[in-house]
């Protein structure tokens, strides 16, 4: 009896024991299902090129006080285009939200040119407006075209990274822009030396080819591109531009200069390459990064976010590319891995912006099939020289 006892007891200890052995196996085998591994952990990049010093701004207001905005508006040259029109003109003065003003009206009533005190705040008048030379000045001209017609053009004058003079063209005159620029360059010429930059001087604290760079920042997380080593293998060029947006310009620097030109610059951002051009048509954003999501989640695109998806390879890794509902962007999204869900990617974006300097309401800005079968090129000649698959 007792030796049955013990058997019982035996068998009883050892389904235990197995009972704990099974139910440890099962949670390291849940864990090992469950619980994705770590991400990996970059630093944030940072600009690291000095930024350039404003004016001082109580220099740039004390100026501005002095001014008399009327002598900005030149009589020479209404006289000189006014045509046969012999009504008589005057200036009139006045001050609106505490900035000094100007007009200049014939008959008491029709008022032909503006010139204008402007705090724009960050950079949107830079943004936009193409360069143009006042007799050795500096100004940024806009403009405006509704329907095929120009309906409008003003010219501004920048006195600091913060302060301009802006020059507009009344609502009852022709809307000629360069009649607006005889104003401009003529009331430009009445500034003093000191308050205003010659066509190439630094007039915002943007730094290089950041200045062509689209967005509404001031460019202080923007450095212009520098030379950068890509190591060799898939997974250290991605950790490498995850840590440094240079190297991810680096991937793609030889591809876009040869197939869009070198007139497209590229510039570092936290987690971005952007190659620029002046005029503003077309920018390219490029990344290659270990930091971002698997191609397949675009692919995939849950939310419907995008339209036209299209899985396809580029020098033998697979890809996806797709457009933005409004055909304004064409993206690429590219797996180095030989597989659309693994973490990480490469990645191409182009969109057409509105040119510098012309600020017209009726032009689409969908994405051409040129530049598309561009950027199709570009990707493909970038994998082809750091991610080629053996064959």
């Amino acid at each position: 009896m007792t030796r049955r006892i013990c058997i019982l007891c035996v068998m009883k200890f050892r389904r235990v024991i197995f009972g704990a052995v099974f139910v440890s196996l099962l949670a390291a085998c849940t864990d090992s299902v469950d619980t994705p591994p770590p991400l990996p952990q970059f630093p944030k990049w940072q600009p690291k090129q000095p930024r350039p010093a404003d004016r001082d701004e109580q220099v740039v207001d004390a100026a501005l006080v002095a001014l008399d905005f009327c002598q900005l508006i030149d009589l020479a040259v209404y006289d000189r285009r006014k045509g046969g029109n012999p009504r008589p003109v005057k200036r009139e003065p006045k001050v609106k939200d505490g900035k000094k003003w100007c007009t200049l009206y014939r008959d008491g009533y029709e008022d032909l040119v503006y010139v204008r005190d402007v705090d724009p705040g960050h950079t949107a008048f830079r943004n936009d407006g193409a360069v143009v030379d006042l007799g050795g000045v500096k100004g940024y001209q806009v403009e405006t075209r509704r329907e095929g017609m120009i309906s409008g053009c003003a010219i501004t004058v920048p006195l600091s990274f913060k302060r301009a003079v802006k020059f507009e063209l009344g609502m009852s005159r022709s809307k000629d822009c360069e009649l607006l620029r005889d104003f401009a360059t003529a009331g430009a010429a009445k500034l003093p030396r000191d308050l205003v930059y010659p066509p190439d001087g630094q007039d915002n604290e943007r730094v290089g080819a950041c200045a062509n760079w689209i967005s509404n920042t001031k460019g202080e997380n923007c450095d212009p591109a520098v030379a950068a080593q890509v190591p060799t293998g898939a997974e250290r060029i991605l950790a490498a531009g995850a840590a440094d947006p240079n190297v991810e310009c680096a991937v793609f620097r030889a591809a876009v200069e040869k197939t869009f030109g070198p007139e497209f610059e590229p510039i570092a951002t936290p987690g971005s390459c952007y190659f620029v051009e002046p005029l503003h048509r077309l920018q390219i954003e490029a990344g290659a990064t270990a930091n971002g999501g698997a191609p397949g989640e675009w692919h995939a695109d849950p939310n419907g976010t995008f339209k036209d998806h299209e899985q396809t390879s580029f020098s033998g890794n697979p890809g996806v590319t797709f457009r933005s509902k409004d055909d304004s962007a064409f993206l690429l999204y590219v797996s180095p891995f030989g597989n659309l869900d693994a973490r990480g990617h490469v990645r191409l974006r182009i969109s057409p912006e509105r040119e510098r300097g012309i600020d017209d309401w009726d032009r689409a800005r969908a994405i051409s099939a040129v530049d598309v079968a561009r950027a199709r090129a570009v990707m493909e000649l970038a994998m082809a020289t750091h991610f080629r698959v053996p064959r």
